[in-house]
């Protein structure tokens, strides 16, 4: 399942889901990430030790969406029932126009 980046803001206004993760290296969070203390960082490579319960709703996100899908197909070979892929990720977040912390 994958979700507009228009559609995830309107989630992430409302608090409407249980974990936002951000795939992409702790680099590239630092640099550029969405202005929510809702999101967390817990880079691809390390998807596999990641615990939450599998019945959580649960979005993902990265650079541009090809990780944050990786992880997502991952996740649900896991047994994760409601992993969803956050579409176009930090670069259609930006694009938007809605809220980012740099550096």
């Amino acid at each position: 399942m994958e979700i507009s980046i228009h559609d995830f803001y309107e989630k992430v206004k409302k608090e409407d889901f249980d974990h936002w993760v951000d795939v992409r290296s702790a680099e590239e969070f630092a640099a550029v990430r969405a202005d929510s203390g809702l999101v967390k960082l817990h880079p691809l490579d390390q998807i596999d030790t990641l615990d939450l319960p599998k019945d959580a709703v649960i979005y993902l996100s990265c650079r541009s969406g090809m990780r944050s899908g990786q992880a997502q197909a991952f996740l649900m070979q896991q047994g994760y029932t409601n992993v969803t892929n956050v579409a176009g990720g930090i670069m259609a977040w930006e694009a938007a126009g809605y809220p980012v912390t740099q550096g």
